[in-house]
């Protein structure tokens, strides 16, 4: 029985369709939106992204990017516009940083449930307005400051514009289509450079192909497709390598062609390592990968691939995962654009699964399963004496999976996997609310720049700022919340300067000669000290 001949409740306008859109309203505001601010920016890419856009909403040089006052080519624009645009709307806020991505995962969500409903019915589309957003890699990048939710997003939106091109055999609105898809992949390029139109070709060819329609992919590069991408993308390259003649350099080769094709910069990781990445960021719904394998094979078997959505959409899962998979330089945010089409057809998979009882059974108790592990996670979770969370903190969130866990497994073992995904979701959401309220703020000194650059200003009044050996997340995050970049404190540094270093910075400091005085201690990563001239040095005593 195919999904789309069920009745869609969840669609209608039941007082029960009203409280199921009370749930997806509820799920997607704390998985995407809440807790934004929760605590400081976090990682060397944050406060520097951050940073960039704040400068760009200031300064109103909307072309080149400038981290400081100086360019920085590393990354085309499209991240630091929208969040310039959340600067000038919000101010000088974490919030400004991240909607971007919080919006981007919103409006893929749009677009994923308007391929959901076009392609497999209502009961797919209902199921999938919960599993997105509750997927552990959605609510992660989408409250991140950095450019994979807007590239992730932008491919998706690629996807939804090309899928009636190919499927369908006269679809109307052509010259739509193409436009939107056009768009999407320009705006690909600016979120995150020619891999915009690597992986938006390689994913149309190879979900064509598995489909059997590879004939129509043709329509997909159309006239209209062109000049749209051209429109999009291309004014912003002309301009930004005018200005910065250094641009294809820095941009082109350094940060896009030695990424992908040497380990320069160090994020090396076996071939496999996207594979268990996905299954994590699919969590807690990774018990359905097992199923929609399954479902794939059996569609393989029976010769049903022909003008499947679910073999074009495995398609936009495959090619992520192997494109990055061959990149010497490998991070968890890449395999975000396979994300989209990989929860279309979890929920689509759990949809069919609706009628039959063998298959929601399965499905049920596998999710009761990853529920569980999750709560262990949080019952055995170690404290953070230093942050004043003492071992046990998040145990009462431990017993609410636990409780939940317990209950998915009680209505997945009835079939009841309608009510699995509503609990399981509701579970995570309420879950996130839990960790933005009560644990994330007291982990934030520990975690971010933001409490200390607030105590450096205090303890400085006035005077310099500087840093020393710290990690380069904690020195960008400084630079970003003091909104200056901050020099080295060496031997000659005046001694009122304030100097944010770690425990090991200053035993270093006090081999290198200096006296220190320490002001603040806000965490082991960042610790405020001044030299006192007239204080006591450390001897050291060598042995040759």
């Amino acid at each position: 029985m195919n999904d789309r001949d069920q009745p869609a409740a969840w669609l209608s306008g039941t007082l029960v369709s009203r409280a199921q859109w009370a749930v997806v309203g509820l799920v997607t505001y704390l998985c995407l939106f809440h807790g934004l601010t929760a605590f400081g920016l976090v990682g060397p890419d944050e406060p520097r992204y951050a940073a960039i856009a704040r400068d760009m909403a200031a300064g109103g040089d909307w072309v080149t990017p400038r981290l400081h006052g100086e360019a920085w080519l590393e990354k085309p624009i499209l991240y630091y516009w929208v969040a310039a645009v959340g600067y000038r709307l919000f101010g000088d806020s974490e919030l400004a940083a991240r909607l971007p991505s919080a919006v981007g995962a919103a409006t893929t969500l749009l677009a994923l449930s308007w391929f959901a409903r076009r392609f497999y019915g209502g009961p797919t589309t209902s199921l999938l307005l919960l599993l997105f957003p509750s997927s552990i890699a959605i609510l992660v990048f989408a409250r991140a400051a950095t450019t994979d939710m807007l590239f992730s997003t932008t491919l998706a939106l690629a996807m939804a514009s090309a899928a009636p091109l190919v499927l369908l055999r006269q679809p109307r609105g052509v010259t739509g289509y193409q436009i939107g898809f056009g768009a999407a992949v320009g705006l690909a390029v600016l979120a995150k450079g020619p891999a915009g139109v690597v992986l938006a070709g390689a994913g149309i060819v190879t979900g064509a192909l598995l489909a059997r329609r590879l004939p129509q992919a043709r329509r997909v590069a159309g006239p209209w497709s062109l000049g749209a991408f051209a429109l999009v993308a291309l004014p912003w390259y002309l301009l930004c390598a005018a200005n910065n003649p250094e641009f294809l350099q820095v941009f082109l080769l350094s940060h896009n062609l030695e990424r992908f094709l040497t380990p320069v910069f160090r994020h090396q990781q076996p071939f496999w390592y996207f594979g268990p990445v996905l299954l994590l960021g699919l969590a807690p719904w990774t018990a359905a990968v097992v199923a929609t394998i399954h479902a794939a094979g059996k569609t393989v078997t029976r010769r049903e691939w022909a003008g499947s959505p679910s073999m074009f959409l495995a398609g936009w899962v495959v090619v992520p995962v192997a494109f990055f998979s061959l990149s010497q330089s490998k991070l968890p945010g890449y395999v975000l654009p396979a994300m989209p089409a990989a929860t279309v057809l979890l929920a689509h998979v759990v949809a069919l699964a609706l009628s039959r009882p063998a298959v929601a059974r399965a499905i049920g108790v596998g999710t009761a399963g990853v529920l569980g592990a999750i709560a262990v996670l949080f019952f055995v979770a170690p404290g953070v004496a230093s942050a004043g969370v003492e071992p046990g903190a998040v145990r009462s969130l431990g017993v609410i999976l636990a409780v939940a866990t317990l209950l998915t497994a009680y209505l997945g073992n009835r079939g009841q996997v309608r009510s699995v995904v509503t609990v399981a979701a509701v579970t995570v959401a309420l879950g996130l609310w839990q960790l933005n309220t009560t644990l994330m703020p007291r982990l934030d000194p520990n975690i971010s720049a933001r409490v200390a650059a607030r105590e450096a200003l205090h303890a400085a009044n006035g005077s310099t700022v500087l840093t020393y050996g710290l990690h380069r997340s904690w020195k960008y995050g400084l630079e970003y919340y003091l909104n200056r970049a901050l020099p080295e404190w060496n031997s000659d540094t005046p001694p009122t300067a304030v100097v944010v270093t770690n425990r090991q910075g200053v035993r270093t400091m006090q081999q290198e000669g200096a006296s220190v005085v320490v002001l603040r201690t806000v965490s082991a990563d960042a610790v405020l000290v001044r030299a006192d001239p007239d204080g006591e040095r450390l001897t050291l005593s060598r042995k040759n």
